[in-house]
């Protein structure tokens, strides 16, 4: 089992940052692309480019409903798209078996991929940043896991989830 932490990045050049005992691992850093677009690579400390994040925007009247695409080496594209069914907002992941046992957007949740557990993931926030520490259980599976908490970072920072604080 590995543990790794997701944090905002130290720069203007990084987005997140994932450290494993206090050392960077990977980054996401942003491409300049068009204004309704966004997207962003996903490196290894080295430099090694192991996908890439897409970001769409798409409205719904006064609602904004992201589109989220990651796409990495060796996997298939796998997506969070945020959709209005019957007036109300919903989170659809499709691609690569992904799915989240637990509350999602919560603080405590596990990743599965078909009925196996892949990882466990804390989420708190400090300031305006998200800080996810994740339990690594499938270390085969590792950037699989990195590439999608790195999306899940974005639906947290577009949803400005707030945790009640426990007395």
């Amino acid at each position: 089992m590995k543990e790794l932490t997701f944090q905002k990045g130290n720069g203007a050049e990084k987005k997140y940052q994932v450290l494993a005992d206090g050392k960077e691992v990977y980054y996401v850093s942003e491409v300049l692309t068009l204004p309704t677009r966004k997207k962003y690579y996903l490196y290894q400390s080295d430099g090694k480019k192991l996908g890439e994040i897409k970001r769409k925007r798409y409205s719904m009247g006064y609602v904004d409903l992201p589109r989220l695409f990651l796409k990495l080496n060796a996997y298939n594209e796998i997506s969070i798209v945020k959709d209005m069914q019957n007036f109300r907002t919903s989170y659809e992941i499709k691609g690569e078996k992904l799915a989240l046992a637990g509350a999602f957007l919560g603080e405590n949740f596990d990743i599965t991929r078909g009925n196996e557990k892949i990882a466990s993931i804390k989420v708190t926030k400090e300031q305006d940043n998200y800080i996810f520490a994740v339990k690594v259980l499938k270390e085969n599976l590792e950037v699989l896991i990195v590439g999608f908490v790195s999306l899940l970072g974005f639906v947290y920072e577009h949803e400005n989830i707030t945790f009640d604080k426990a007395e």
